[in-house]
This record gives structure tokens, sequence and C-alpha cells, in this order.
């Protein structure tokens, strides 16, 4: 677990997070050709729906903040409520990174 602490996640920019009725979503633009049936079904976007967690983890994906400082900023916001605090956390950016929503980048490579 120590391995990921300094890794800075950073969203990809063309993904929008957007609060839809009370609910979080993020917007991810459908944009290949590949998409084209998908959109005549579903619109321009695929949407995944977030946690108030999920919502803030992605708000502080912002590039400069390391796992350990999304983690800290986690823990002060909702507590005992974010236990098992770092698996949790690690686990919801690798999804995100599978899907290519984030990418990580080690503190070493930011400008």
């Amino acid at each position: 677990m120590e391995e990921y602490m300094n890794l800075v996640p950073v969203r990809n920019e063309k993904i929008e997070l957007r609060k839809i009725e009370g609910r979080y979503y993020l917007l991810i633009p459908m944009d290949s050709k590949l998409d084209f049936l998908a959109r005549r079904l579903h619109g321009d976007y695929r949407r995944i729906e977030l946690d108030e967690m999920g919502a803030y983890t992605w708000e502080l994906c912002d590039g400069r903040r390391t796992v350990k400082e999304i983690g800290k900023a986690l823990k002060a916001r909702f507590g005992e409520n974010a236990e098992p605090l770092y698996e949790r956390l690690v686990t919801f950016l690798f999804e995100l990174a599978k899907r290519y929503l984030i990418e990580f980048k080690r503190t070493n490579e930011l400008e």
C-alpha cells in the first residue's frame, strides 16, 4: 500500500462531474466512432454514478495532491465513514484508472 501513497492522480480533462437531481455523475463523452450506436441510444455521454465520497475524491484528483494527501482530506471530511481509508481509496482510484478516467503521475514527473 505504501508504494501508492506518493502517486498523484490526474483527472482526464474530458470527464465532467455533474450533480443531477441530487446525485453525482461522471459524464464521459462518447466521442469515438465505435460509440455511434451507444450515442444514438443514450445520448452524448456515458454516466457513472458516484456517492458523495466518490465525488469529493474526484474533485481532489487535481494533479497536485498525492494519494496520501487525498486520504487525509477524506478522513477530515468523512471521519470513520471513510474507513478502511487507504484500501478503499486505492481500489477506487485504480478502478478510475482502468477506465482511463484518471492517470497516475509520480511526484517527480510533475512540472
